[in-house]
């Protein structure tokens, strides 16, 4: 295959690539588009569903998560669902957009008293099938799109790797809050997290979530991005070209 040929193909993969990363025309430009995708099944009793409730109310009351807020170009928007077996719809899945710590406090408060839905079994690959329905029609382009999953307990491996794959190809990275034993993280691990730097924090009891839970959305609010993701694609392909250049 000659060069121009390869270059041809270089070319059509960026410009697939930027298809992503492009807004769409009449949608709303953010920084980062986050779904808290909570877990409110049997085995989370009322106390332990409060200590997650209190959790990220005191995590968008952190200093940090509400500097990368009031710092970021476009602000950060997020909604949260919550997951068991049966299906729930409540008045968080609406995303909101924070821009200043005023909105991040506003979003805590509402988190720290909503009272809780539940009931049934484990089902991760429901809350992530709902997240992912309620982020690709929110009307917003985000630089990046996150899932933010915590739970305690595992569903069926195969539904909810589904689930992840959807997501990822929807260029949407899953991250997980494993509560408990490391077969909880080790399963979230395998079959929940996906997409680029996709990571599992780990609370090994409902005590420790805050902390958990504070730790990593100072890292999901995060909007210190030193390029445009349309800069880097052109540079790899950039990149690509000397190679085949100096080969041939």
């Amino acid at each position: 295959m000659n060069i121009g040929s390869q270059l041809k193909k270089i070319i059509c993969s960026s410009l697939m690539a930027l298809a992503f990363v492009l807004p769409n025309a009449n949608a709303t430009i953010i920084d980062v588009e986050l779904s808290l995708a909570i877990d409110v099944s049997g085995s989370v009793n009322t106390t332990e569903y409060n200590l997650q409730m209190d959790g990220y109310a005191a995590a968008f009351r952190n200093a940090t998560v509400q500097n990368n807020i009031a710092n970021s170009v476009n602000g950060i928007a997020v909604n949260a669902v919550f997951f068991s077996s049966n299906f729930f719809s409540t008045s968080l899945d609406t995303f909101v957009v924070l821009n200043t710590i005023a909105d991040a406090n506003a979003f805590a408060d509402v988190l720290d008293v909503f009272v809780r839905p539940g009931g049934g079994g484990t089902s991760i690959y429901t809350g992530v099938n709902r997240a992912v329905d309620l982020m690709i029609n929110n009307g917003f382009t985000a630089t990046r799109s996150l899932i933010d999953v915590s739970g305690d307990g595992t569903s069926f491996a195969s539904l909810d790797q589904a689930a992840r794959d959807n997501a990822v190809s929807n260029g949407i990275t899953i991250n997980g809050l494993a509560i408990g034993s490391s077969s909880i993280s080790n399963y979230y691990t395998n079959n929940v997290i996906g997409g680029p730097g996709a990571f599992v924090n780990v609370a090994n009891t409902f005590g420790d979530f805050e902390t958990a839970v504070i730790n990593k959305l100072q890292r999901e609010t995060s909007t210190s991005v030193s390029e445009p993701a349309t800069l880097g694609i052109m540079a790899l392909s950039f990149l690509v070209l000397a190679r085949l250049r100096k080969k041939a």
